[in-house]
């Protein structure tokens, strides 16, 4: 059996093993006490003494079988986090050998569309005049729209982004004047950024490139400020299946790992969701109250 195949059966068990472990206690109590009840009214309480023994008995097979079905899960348990530990170090090997052209951002690039207006309904949801905002890693800039009300919007290149392409999705006003592009994010104003969002890019990176990332995410934004990312959370099975994939599958990663990991950078966590088990995220935010200086929004009417 494949490696991957292994870990989906094995998420596969531990998920459907928790719908087969008797809760019981609370009927059987009540049942006990129910004839305990009872029996005050007899005089011979032989028979009740029989239930009662049942019931006790009952109570301890229960306690013995939950028992043998913890035991079970946490052997699959470890053998899961064997198999983990193998995709790791293949993902970090990948990360490191990757050549990452645009041509395999252009391939990496959103497609669905329902998942599309899905996510790009929260970017915009967070996206304000009142504070400058910025888009990670945007490749063909498929969301770059959303955050069109952010003034001013910066655009961070660190993987090979489709400036061209994202330059055409604006006039030529927004485009030459509101719309920066860096490749440094430790050049970008710090304590700044009212939302900072990165989709479809976490889902390829191992853990500690994430984790860098994040903590420069956490320095540019201003207090209260979002962040917005997607990522691939292989406590979902169909997530869990790319990782079998070729070419351009994705690392692994979970839900469990990525709210340990942003709760201990500092951040509050606001949001999850997931569409159809395969395109997971999170709303995230920075500490405080977003507050902004600004009196009104941009007199310049914005066409796109």
């Amino acid at each position: 059996m494949k490696l991957v195949d292994k870990m989906i059966l094995f998420s596969r068990f531990l998920r459907d093993n928790k719908d087969h472990k008797l809760e019981i206690d609370e009927l059987l109590e009540f049942n006990k006490q129910y004839f305990q009840d009872q029996r005050r009214f007899w005089r011979d309480k032989s028979l009740y003494e029989e239930i009662d023994s049942a019931v006790n008995n009952l109570q301890r097979i229960s306690h013995e079988y939950n028992e043998s079905v913890d035991k079970v899960n946490k052997k699959i348990n470890e053998l899961l986090r064997e198999q983990e530990l193998v995709v790791l170090r293949r993902d970090y090997d990948t990360y490191m050998n990757e050549k990452r052209t645009l041509e395999l951002m252009q391939e990496r690039a959103l497609k669905n569309k329902h998942f599309i207006k899905e996510i790009s309904a929260d970017v915009g949801f967070y996206s304000d005049w009142r504070w400058a905002g910025i888009e990670l890693n945007p490749s063909t800039g498929t969301l770059t729209q959303s955050m069109l009300a952010c003034d001013p919007l910066y655009i961070y290149t660190g993987n090979i982004a489709d400036t061209d392409s994202i330059r055409s999705k604006f006039n030529s006003f927004f485009a030459d004047k509101r719309l920066m592009i860096y490749d440094n994010l430790d050049k970008l104003p710090q304590n700044q950024m009212g939302i900072v969002t990165s989709i479809n890019c976490y889902e390829y990176w191992p853990i500690d490139p994430i984790k860098d990332e994040m903590r420069k995410v956490y320095n540019i934004l201003r207090r209260g400020g979002y962040f917005i990312f997607t990522y691939n959370d292989c406590e979902q099975e169909a997530s869990l299946d790319f990782l079998a994939g070729t070419g351009s599958y994705r690392s692994y990663n979970t839900r469990t790992l990525m709210k340990s990991m942003v709760e201990m950078l500092g951040f509050d966590i606001v949001k999850e969701q997931c569409y159809r088990e395969a395109n997971s995220w999170m709303v995230v935010k920075k500490p405080g109250e977003l507050t902004t200086q600004k009196l009104s929004a941009p007199l310049v009417k914005i066409t796109v």
